[in-house]
């Protein structure tokens, strides 16, 4: 039986930054007690918050789901939640759903800290995430497993439960929007190792003629839509374009 375990702690020099440890799975059946702690943080306006996911063997699209939805309220906040210690396999669907566009990652608590005093400006926390991942990875043989466990788990599926951090009108692409969901496909069509940060961009430069602006959520909902948001789906779609 799956289960999970979590503890809260507090640090920083005002004691406004709080660390949330997490052990074990984070599926559909534990998912509910992340989310009453993140809840309850929010509810007593902590918006500083750092995930300790060093014990985490394994997050679902609910656990994923969770850190998304409250990221914007936390945001506006003047707070972040940044993730730190993530294993290998764990980090590395991270990366493959392209989270690393919204969320943090970094190899220590320390750097996670720091980042929230203000003197991180030097640290490229991504980078620094994966060359930590990759020292541990053993590189060929992880990186296999890895595709495996994307490849049964069929990244897709991801969508439902992550559905609650979408709640704005461009889920459902308006008629008059369909030329950027045209555009969105061309794009992927000609090169489907893309990030969903450069097909935002590229979608609302003038040289698209769109015509019409797009937002990071309205590429993925368009991406969502045509199940095209791992990049392997989209190379794929690519090949038979």
């Amino acid at each position: 039986m799956d289960d999970i375990r979590i503890s809260l702690d507090t640090t920083g020099a005002a004691n406004d930054i709080s660390v949330v440890r997490v052990d074990g799975v984070v599926d559909t059946m534990t998912a509910s007690e992340l989310e009453r702690v993140m809840n309850t943080l929010i509810d007593q306006k902590r918006f500083r918050i750092i995930i300790d996911l060093a014990g985490v063997d394994y997050i679902s699209s609910a656990g994923w789901g969770i850190f998304i939805s409250n990221i914007r309220e936390i945001k506006a906040n003047a707070g972040d939640i940044k993730l730190a210690r993530m294993i290998p396999s764990v980090y590395e669907i991270f990366e493959l759903l392209e989270f690393d566009s919204i969320l943090k990652a970094y190899d220590n608590i320390e750097k996670a800290k720091l980042e929230f005093r203000g003197g991180g400006d030097s640290i490229d926390p991504v980078s620094d995430a994966r060359a930590h991942n990759q020292k541990e990875v053993a590189s060929a043989s992880v990186a296999r497993q890895v595709e495996v466990a994307t490849a049964e788990m069929d990244v897709p599926k991801v969508q439902p439960t992550v559905r609650k951090a979408v709640e704005e009108p461009v889920v459902e692409v308006p008629t008059g929007e369909r030329n950027v969901e045209k555009t969105v496909l061309s794009l992927i069509k000609a090169d489907p190792f893309y990030t969903i940060r450069e097909i935002t961009q590229m979608v609302n430069s003038e040289s698209n003629g769109s015509g019409t602006s797009i937002g990071w959520w309205g590429v993925w909902s368009i991406l969502r839509k045509h199940s095209l948001l791992s990049r392997k789906k989209r190379f794929r779609y690519s090949r038979k374009a």
